[in-house]
Parts: C-alpha cells; structure tokens; sequence
C-alpha cells in the first residue's frame, strides 16, 4: 500500500482534477450560452448547468473513498484483517481510538464525521439535514486524521 504521503498526494489529485474538471465544464458551459459552441450528443444548457453545480459534490464522494481506502489499509494493518467489513463510523471510531496507542483528537475525529455524513447525504437519500462541507475544507479535514498515522504502515 502507498506509504502515508501518497494518499496525501492522492486526495490532494482529487481536488486538482475537479478544479480541472469544473474549469473545463464551466468553459464550455459558458461557450454555449454565448452561442460559441453547440452543445454535443444532445446535451443541453440545463444538463451543463447541472453538470457544473454538481461537479464538488461528486468528487467530495471520490475523496472520501481515497481516505476510506486508506482508514481501511491502516486498519488492517493493525487488527491483521485484509477482509473487514467495518462500518465507515466504527473505521474512524475504532482508528482514532487505537492509533498505535495514542488517540487522535476528539474534535479532529468528529470532524472527519462531518465530511462522512455529508458524503452520506449525497450518495444516501436522508430527511434530517446535514452541513455541507466543501471540497478544499474536506480535505484539510481528512489530512489531519490521515496525518496522525504513521509514514509506514504494513
């Protein structure tokens, strides 16, 4: 598995691909209502629109699965189980806790769970409302949990 400052790098690519993304869409969003360019494929405005007021939800959902993914790593490292089925809420819970006998920080962990249940607002219809966390503070969040593990790990 990457050692720790890859999956930094690897969170951090997500944010510049939607930068990239978000430019690009925008752009040609704004080409089409100008009259520059056509719309392709039988795209409308009305899709470039949304297309572009969804683009940071959908790579907030593309980050959180790098972090996850790393959570997971760290986790299997420790309790030597590659197979686990943990809940995301006991993962964070359970890594915050045990972090190789020091625990991460109750507010840096209830934190992490903010940009969790936001995640799970997108992907997951819910009634109760939840705060909304954008991209850039997502992942200063999940870099500061991410940034107590070791630079190693099996």
């Amino acid at each position: 598995m990457p050692e720790l400052f890859e999956w930094f790098d690897r969170l951090k690519f997500v944010e510049r691909e939607f930068r990239a993304v978000s430019s690009a869409v925008g752009d040609l969003r704004n080409a089409v209502r100008d009259g520059k360019l056509s719309a392709l494929n039988r795209t409308t405005l009305r899709d470039l629109d949304a297309a572009f007021d969804r683009l940071e939800p959908t790579y907030l959902i593309r980050l959180w699965a790098e972090f996850e993914t790393a959570a997971r790593s760290y986790y299997a490292s420790l309790t030597h189980d590659q197979e686990s089925r943990i809940r995301a809420v006991d993962l964070i819970n359970t890594v915050a806790a045990v972090r190789r006998g020091r625990a991460i920080a109750e507010a840096v962990r209830v934190q992490v769970h903010g940009v969790r249940e936001y995640r799970n607002s997108l992907v997951h219809e819910r009634d109760a409302p939840v705060l909304p966390v954008f991209l850039v503070e997502a992942r200063r969040r999940l870099n500061t949990f991410l940034g107590k593990f070791p630079k190693h790990w099996d």
